[in-house]
């Protein structure tokens, strides 16, 4: 299998960045500058793993070149098909992405994955970044074959697809001429909240707080049914959440939805079938009482997974058009205050939940 390519104006840096997230045969990343990808390129002889693009070339010799305008210029190829198809994921530093990009959504969906440099000194987070680059070069292994059917790629079967999934979906995925068309969906179903969970939100979707309860493994157990088993499965851990819904209405008995009800009256009625399960406990500045999203503003700021009540948390407008598959965006009320001059948050949320301010 070729590198990835790290491209970057900075080599000794990027170097070290290569060299801290590369892992031996499994994810090897190589430095590659500028002018090397740009000739690449326009040689037709661009033929990496993967990408990890910056944002901001502006500090090497030559012709100027920006993050996005390279990318665009690489899915063109893609396009028609001078090039062949592979991974582009934006790395970067958050302030340079502010800084050049800002509010602008118009590179949003030339790239498949948005990766912070910020952070990767963190264990945890190196290793889910890692694990993100493997699964979206396995996603892209898996569509370039021939005839790969949506309901093969995601591991679902038709009866299940109709009730767990969406139409809209499989539209967007279906209607895809290219493999880069077909993988930017399937990739934001895999990353953002919607039709799959992820564990952290699988937890504060029960009531539970994992880190505290002895019993969540075999809380994890019980619903395995209802885990994502498609392509690159082993890299993306998710549920599928109307899935979990199903589960809680039929095997545990919640006469309520499970967005209807409260952590406590969550867990009361899973410690019917289940030991040592302990209720998550609302963080200073998230408030209410049934947890359903995250914190985005947390997440961004300090890769810091907090649970939302969605009536007593601030609507995030996002920077362009989210599909109805897509779960809404959130900020809790006290991560709101504490950054009222972003424009995204929603204004009459901050209006309608001012006197709970003191409390946040």
């Amino acid at each position: 299998m070729p590198p990835w390519f790290l491209i970057d104006d900075s080599p000794e840096e990027a170097k070290a960045y290569a060299q801290n997230l590369a892992q031996d045969d499994v994810l090897p990343i190589e430095y590659m500058s500028v002018a090397d990808a740009a000739e690449r390129l326009r040689s037709g002889d661009l033929i990496p793993a993967g990408l990890l693009m910056d944002v901001d070339l502006s500090n090497e010799l030559g012709p100027q070149q920006t993050g996005p305008g390279m990318s665009q210029s690489i899915r063109v190829a893609q396009q028609n098909q001078s090039l062949p198809p592979f991974p582009i994921v934006r790395f970067s530093l958050r302030e340079k992405v502010l800084r050049n990009i800002g509010q602008d959504s118009s590179s949003d969906d030339i790239f498949d994955l948005k990766i912070e440099k910020d952070g990767l000194s963190n264990p945890v987070v190196r290793d889910a970044v890692r694990s993100k680059l493997v699964g979206v070069r396995q996603i892209y292994d898996v569509l370039e074959r021939d005839e790969q059917n949506l309901l093969s790629v995601i591991g679902l079967s038709e009866d299940f697809w109709s009730l767990w999934g969406s139409s809209g979906f499989q539209d967007t995925f279906e209607v895809a001429d290219r493999v880069h068309l077909r993988v930017y969906p399937l990739i934001r179903l895999l990353v953002h909240p919607g039709l799959l969970i992820e564990e952290g939100l699988l937890g504060f979707r029960l009531g539970i707080d994992r880190g505290a309860s002895p019993g969540w493994s075999a809380v994890l157990d019980a619903v395995s049914d209802f885990s994502y088993c498609g392509v690159a499965h082993g890299c993306f851990r998710r549920w599928w959440a109307r899935g979990i819904e199903q589960w809680w209405q039929e095997s545990v008995g919640g006469a309520l939805p499970l967005a209807g009800t409260e952590v406590e009256q969550r867990v009361e009625l899973l410690s019917k079938s289940f030991d040592d399960l302990v209720p998550l406990g609302m963080p200073k500045g998230s408030m209410g009482k049934r947890p359903w999203r995250y914190c985005l503003l947390s997440w961004e700021q300090r890769q810091d997974l907090v649970p939302v009540d969605p009536a007593r948390a601030v609507r995030i407008k996002p920077r362009s058009p989210m599909p109805s598959w897509l779960d809404p965006l959130y900020a809790s009320l006290g991560e709101a205050l504490r950054n009222r001059d972003d424009p995204r948050l929603d204004k009459e949320d901050l209006k309608r939940l001012q006197p709970y301010a003191r409390m946040a």
